[in-house]
């Protein structure tokens, strides 16, 4: 019997291994309900596996009842263990139907205790031996059958129903693979649990073969389990990134605010701060230059609130979405004129509703152009026009400033540069084209064609 018992414990220590593994991962937070059952459930495989080797081991009646009786007991734990490890893998809601078929369970185990000879026989006269292919015997008992048995049996269909009907279920909503993997692990295992009911009925004498279905199980769904779990940690991984990066640009967009803030409204406050000090001992020496004071504090004070507009405009996510792209072209350069000795001319026609991402890409490129103009171009007059017709929707930016030779472009560390204005360009499929001169001023065109918003506005 020493080839049946060498790989009778191979199963066990595999089955072993898998258990304690499961449990261990059930300690963590990933499913630990369904890996906790799974885990008791290949400890209840190695129970039987050594109560079967027990069995085989017998040399009288006493030690071969007592080996099955107990084979017997594991086998109704593990039918316990899978049916709440199918209810989970499944996600099958119903408690009450899965507490129906432990109860059968339950009974038909509280019957095997309490019998003398166990549920499956009401007595056993003797053991004789059967010879298998093999040159090995293993003891077969000379037994009358348990009416009791049929408990066991009711337990069994009831059990084999419902994980059918669990594993139909996953596959109608949708969860297909993993509900042919389950199904599959069960087939194998049904399979030799009948062919062992066969043998405990006399109608073949061969070794039992539920420990290999159970061995299948274990592997089958283990390597299921794995790749689940794997897929579990990386999209755990890619939810923590995600919230990494979202906090980097959560804080790189309140320093851009902070800095816009020190900019434009807090530096423009501290200038209207000045010259209302100064006003009242100016008037009284040349109302003249007093009342062009009171038109800069005026125009000042407009293009602080414009750019308090912009920025509230900005805070709240559905703020650019709510306000047309030409509202929010003109709401940039009155501010700018508020911020800077400019003369700015702007130019709406016909401003079309377009996608929040459109509109997204056309405001943050105008933005970033604008400021550029301010930090650098030394200009007087800006010009922003904004045109869309049947075809296309085109934005032009020029000023008469200082230029620069658009071959050397400077991308400022930090900073929205040229190169990342043409990436926004690019992300919705805009043309972005830019050309500077030394000493002739610099001109930004960005375009899109309609068919291309249309598509953006479906998504």
């Amino acid at each position: 019997m020493t080839l049946i018992i060498t790989v009778l414990s191979i199963v066990a220590g595999i089955s072993l291994y898998v258990g304690l593994l499961h449990l261990l991962i059930a300690s963590g937070r990933l499913k630990p309900a369904l890996n906790f059952c799974f885990g008791l459930s290949c400890l209840a495989i190695v129970g039987s596996i050594l109560a079967l080797i027990a069995e085989y081991k017998a040399t009288n009646v006493d030690d071969y009842i007592n080996a099955r009786k107990l084979l017997t007991s594991v086998g109704y734990i593990y039918g316990i263990t899978t049916a709440w490890f199918v209810s989970l893998y499944t996600n099958f809601r119903p408690v009450p139907l899965i507490l129906v078929v432990n109860s059968l369970y339950c009974i038909s185990l509280l019957i095997n205790q309490i019998s003398p000879t166990g549920i499956l026989y009401s007595h056993i006269s003797n053991l004789s031996s059967i010879s298998l292919p093999w040159g090995e015997s293993i003891p077969y008992p000379e037994a009358t059958l348990n009416p009791l048995f049929i408990f066991q049996l009711l337990a069994f269909l009831s059990n084999t129903v419902f994980v059918f009907f669990a594993c139909y279920l996953q596959y109608r909503r949708g969860e297909k693979q993993a509900a042919l993997t389950l199904g599959l692990s069960l087939a194998i295992l049904i399979a030799t649990v009948q062919h062992d009911r066969l043998v405990d009925l006399g109608k073949i004498k061969f070794i039992y073969l539920g420990e290999f279905g159970f061995m299948s199980f274990v592997i089958i769904m283990s390597l299921r389990l794995s790749k689940d779990l794997i897929q579990a940690v990386k999209l755990q991984e890619q939810l923590l990134e995600s919230e990494r990066l979202r906090k980097i640009a959560v804080e790189v967009e309140r320093n851009r605010l902070a800095r816009d803030l020190h900019d434009s409204v807090s530096q423009t406050l501290f200038t209207v701060a000045t010259i209302a000090e100064a006003l009242p001992r100016v008037w009284k020496r040349n109302p003249d230059i007093a009342q062009q004071g009171l038109e800069e504090l005026a125009q000042l004070t407009q293009g602080a609130l414009a750019e308090m507009r912009n920025l509230l405009i900005e805070l709240r996510p559905d703020g650019l979405a709510d306000k047309p792209l030409g509202e929010l072209i003109q709401q940039l350069t009155k501010a700018i004129s508020g911020r800077a000795t400019l003369q700015v001319t702007t130019t709406v026609e016909d401003d079309l509703p377009l996608s929040s991402e459109v509109k997204l890409v056309f405001y943050r490129i105008t933005q970033e152009a604008l400021n550029n103009i301010i930090k650098h171009a030394q200009a007087t007059q800006v010009s922003v026009s904004l045109e869309c017709d049947s075809q296309k929707i085109v934005l032009r930016i020029s000023d008469n400033g200082c230029g620069f030779d658009s071959r050397q472009i400077p991308i400022p560390s930090g900073h929205l540069g040229i190169a990342i204005m043409k990436e926004r360009a690019e992300s919705i499929g805009a043309n972005f084209h830019l050309s500077s001169y030394l000493g002739r001023g610099t001109e930004i065109s960005l375009s899109c064609s309609i068919p291309i918003l249309k598509i953006a506005n479906q998504e």
